[in-house]
């Protein structure tokens, strides 16, 4: 177990770039997931009757980096959490920051959206209470939907804590970094999609998702190192503006490859330098640009993970009834949109925020009766 005498040295950094990455990858999940209604790859909750190869390609290239920034990210914030807790402290908040929120969330919000995808996509033409105990039972019916990612997390900390742990123990040295290790996991990541991806394309049901699960596997422990060591840190941001360059390149290889030759080996091989490049820049960027801005981030921070529960619900649902709206899709996004964003800021802000008992079940913590909520 890791005590609290080894960390007593090491120091407690609240990162203003890194809290603004979070946000941003929160709340671009409005932008991703409204465009997963009306965009041609198949599996959505919720799909249009009339969908767009533009917003098929929108939607690509924010699954390209999105996610493996989400997984960086929490990585990045698991060494601040080992910092500062023992073993058991430690999976103790794991389990009220991942697993709680999970449960909660599986039983409130998936079950509504998955009904509406039966009745959409799968035939199903029960009712709502003729449907919730086939949820709960049958994997045909059940989802985690956008939950997925909180199962992994949970995994991930699970399986990776002694990692962690020891390289929290070994000293560190400090030393020259080559900008060539910056750029090493690339080939750790081609490897896994051009091995993997033709395997397990990418559905997320943990037990048998072998490419996701090592491929975002490595994107999170990188995210402790990242954060571990300084050196390994100090280089990436100088790094940024070349991977940003690099990143553009990929990016439009991958769009030429897309667009001339049917899915298969140029593009996973592409996919994840785009990917990780894109991921480099960013970091950099927030830190040249956002390390210092403090304007909206409390409220923006507190927000994030709630939202991040709130939004697929904000979508799926009201997406229901704009679909069939006779508007084309230009008029159906922005409506959609705006709808979601709200639902998820007046949930969040009234039945959320102000509630220690509805804070919990969300995982976050709790309002101390001196720190009334304004």
């Amino acid at each position: 177990m890791i005590g609290r005498i080894e960390l007593a040295e090491m120091k407690i950094e609240r990162r203003n770039d890194i809290d603004w990455l979070r946000i941003f990858a929160t709340y671009l999940l409005f932008i991703f997931h409204v465009g997963k209604v009306f965009d041609k790859p198949p599996f959505y909750q919720i799909k249009n009757g009339t969908l767009s190869d533009g917003m098929k390609y929108f939607t690509g290239f924010i699954h390209i980096w999105h996610m493996p920034l989400f997984f960086l990210l929490a990585g990045w914030s698991v060494f601040n959490s080992l910092k500062k807790r023992s073993g058991g402290e430690f999976f103790i908040e794991r389990v009220k920051r991942l697993f709680i929120p999970l449960v909660m969330g599986i039983i409130v919000f998936c079950p509504p959206m998955q009904y509406v995808y039966a009745r959409t996509a799968m035939g199903f033409e029960g009712t709502y209470l003729e449907f919730l105990p086939l949820f709960f039972t049958s994997l045909k019916y059940f989802s985690w939907s956008h939950l997925w990612f909180l199962a992994y997390l949970f995994t991930f900390t699970l399986l990776y804590y002694w990692l962690f742990a020891r390289l929290i123990r070994r000293e560190d040295k400090g030393g020259s970094v080559h900008p060539a290790m910056i750029y090493a996991p690339i080939i750790a990541l081609v490897i896994i999609q051009v091995a993997l991806r033709p395997i397990w394309p990418g559905f997320q049901n943990l037990f048998d998702d072998w490419a996701n699960f090592t491929y975002y596997s490595t994107f999170f422990i990188m995210g402790f190192v990242f954060s571990r060591y300084p050196a390994f840190e100090a280089l990436m941001h100088k790094q940024w503006k070349i991977a940003g360059a690099l990143a553009l390149f990929f990016l439009l290889a991958m769009l030429v490859v897309s667009l001339t030759i049917p899915y298969g080996l140029p593009e996973l091989v592409i996919f994840a330098p785009a990917g990780y490049c894109v991921v480099i820049f960013m970091l950099g960027f927030a830190r040249r640009f956002l390390a210092s801005v403090e304007t909206g981030l409390s409220y923006a921070r507190e927000s994030a993970y709630p939202v991040y529960i709130l939004h697929q619900a904000s979508i799926v649902l009201p997406g229901y009834f704009v679909v069939q709206l006779d508007l084309p899709i230009y008029a159906k996004y922005p409506l959609l949109l705006a709808i979601a964003v709200t639902a998820s800021l007046i949930v969040y802000h009234l039945l959320v925020r102000p509630f220690n008992a509805v804070r919990f079940l969300f995982g976050m913590r709790g309002i101390s009766k001196m720190e009334p909520v304004k």
